[in-house]
């Protein structure tokens, strides 16, 4: 007959032991052979109810058994004084022993050990060889399961059950103290010969992090949405640790994603919401990263989730910009500051949009002599678009024309203002045509006179949000806005930002122009200043461009 019990091991952390038992055949008295084989028996009943979870008796002798507990301190592999490396961890890789029982243990004789193994686990990309404990520390391990039946001897006059004291030897970590492994509840290990530190410290996180994926697939959580208990294998735990199950969340993201709001595709719980109200818009901390939320949303959501994130970011970060392909309209970032810095003198940086040409050279100061360009300046225009790879200026929108030639029309808006300036059919126009060409100038001047419309009718028809700056059309309803963009709360009256807290203090405190206007009434309390839809006008159907209403999409955030 054959036990083979797996038992956890050292401290609190993930450590297993599969212990072995054989038993073995000597001449002996039957009598003392059945008492021995009775306290063999009774001893791993003791076991069994002490680890009920950790502990399985086999009639395979090769057969081996697995436990795991969870850790309370910092394992550091190191190989010198000065640590090469920290990591921490809950669980470490299995302690293995396999030991013989005689027939005449416990009395007569102690369990022999055949092998005391820390094996480092296996992975498909790398092969682990050796053990995460060093074999002196193994060795003594060993010895120490023979001296303990030693001890008890002479004690107590015969041979004692030791498996258990030994176990809990191990368990509670007094081993590792023993032998010098674990100072100030940190446990040192020496990187193995036979494998380098950051091969040595991957194992073991690799392997910490399936343990911890096991455990979460195991264990039943409540969704904080449906508040349905499900196992683990059915939920998705965030980063904050709210847990909801895949179906609730995946519902909820794919509805954001489809509406375009952004900032609802992070945690839904009531805590979380009301922590993200309060922090900057522009912290990104609460991002959810991209291949979890494909896990949830899949591929296609979530490529749609990136495009809008970049479209987002250039619109809020002025370092960015747009593709101006029309077919394209992805977000650019702005290029990487080159490493090498040169001996010419940088000149103070600028960020600068493709519309951003409103300044008039005739009204400016005198330009100073021109001093060394860097090289940096000189590819300071540069972009390159990362969807479609267009590269363009950022000055003048047109295909890069190179660090050393300059943009054709460096100020646009300066150019389109003294050609009006001028009367129709004079000389001076005639100048500005053949110097940049009919066709040129009357297409900036169309662009510029749509420009100035379309300014024109934001500034009488919208009011800006008061956190990032978008023009927001309010059609019906109270003066409190919240926009969709940003999630910032301000008034639509005065464009004041309003604390999320108590958005309504601003209407209810006496001596603000906007006291009690919360909503615009007239005399016979109709609501006023309410935005109709306009009539068509006519000749407008076939007529109409499609890129003014892709320019007006781009020009007003509904």
């Amino acid at each position: 007959m054959a036990k083979n019990v797996d038992a956890c091991s050292i401290l609190s952390f993930s450590c297993l032991t599969g212990i072995s038992f054989q038993n073995q055949r000597f001449s002996v008295n039957t009598m003392a052979s059945d008492e021995c084989d009775a306290l063999q028996n009774d001893e791993v009943t003791v076991l069994e109810s002490i680890y009920p979870t950790l502990l399985t008796t086999h009639p395979n002798p090769q057969a081996s058994t697995q436990t795991h507990l969870s850790s309370t301190f910092k394992p550091r592999q190191s190989t010198s004084e000065t640590p090469t490396g920290t990591l921490t961890v809950d669980h470490l890789p299995p302690l293995i022993l396999r030991v013989l029982l005689p027939p005449i243990y416990p009395l007569s004789s102690p369990p022999h050990s055949i092998s005391l193994r820390a094996p480092l686990p296996q992975s498909e990309s790398v092969e682990n060889k050796g053990n995460w404990l060093p074999k002196s520390v193994l060795k003594s391990f060993d010895s120490m399961l023979g001296q303990m039946w030693r001890e008890e001897k002479e004690a107590m006059g015969e041979g004692q059950g030791v498996i258990w004291k030994w176990m809990d030897w191990i368990i509670n970590g007094d081993c590792l103290v023993e032998c010098g492994k674990i100072v100030d509840g940190v446990l040192n290990l020496g990187v193995p010969p036979t494998t380098d530190s950051s091969a040595f410290l991957a194992s073991l996180k690799s392997y910490d992090a399936t343990q911890k994926h096991s455990e979460f697939e195991r264990t039943a959580f409540s969704c904080s949405i449906c508040w349905e208990n499900r196992k683990g294998n059915k939920c998705v735990q965030l980063e904050c640790g709210c847990i909801f199950c895949t179906q609730c969340l995946s519902d909820c993201w794919t509805l954001a994603i489809t509406e375009g709001t952004l900032e609802s595709v992070a945690c839904p719980s009531p805590p979380c919401v009301k922590q993200r109200a309060l922090r900057d818009k522009m912290d990104s901390s609460s991002d959810v990263p991209s291949d979890l939320l494909e896990s949830v949303v899949g591929p296609q959501l979530k490529e749609r989730w990136a495009s809008l994130k970049e479209r987002r970011m250039a619109e809020i970060d002025p370092s960015y910009t747009v593709c101006p392909r029309p077919t394209c309209q992805a977000a650019v970032p702005p290029p990487a500051m080159p490493d090498t810095p040169t001996s010419a003198a940088p000149s103070s940086s600028k960020v600068i949009r493709l519309a951003d040409f409103s300044s008039n050279p005739a009204e400016s100061d005198p330009a100073p002599p021109e001093a060394p360009i860097a090289k940096e300046d000189r590819w300071a225009a540069y972009r390159s678009c990362p969807k479609c790879h267009f590269s363009f200026c950022l000055y003048c929108a047109s295909t890069w024309h190179g660090p050393h030639t300059a943009c054709s029309f460096p100020q646009v808006s300066g150019i389109v203002k003294e050609y009006l300036s001028h009367p129709e059919g004079s000389m001076e126009r005639a100048r500005i045509e053949k110097q940049k060409g009919k066709a040129n100038i009357d297409r900036l001047v169309r662009q510029w006179q749509e420009d100035e419309m379309n300014r024109q009718w934001l500034e009488g028809r919208t009011r800006a949000c008061a956190g990032c700056g978008v023009r927001v059309e309010k059609s019906h309803g109270c003066n409190h806005m919240t926009c969709g963009r940003c999630n910032a709360h301000f008034c639509y009256r005065c464009g004041d930002s309003i604390s999320p807290l108590d958005p309504y203090q601003h209407f209810n405190t006496p001596g603000r122009p906007c006291f009690q206007k919360l909503f615009e009434v007239d005399s016979l309390g109709e609501p006023i200043n309410v935005v109709l839809p306009e009539p068509e006008v006519e000749g407008t159907g076939d007529d109409f461009d499609e890129m003014d209403q892709w320019d007006m999409r781009l020009l007003v955030e509904w």
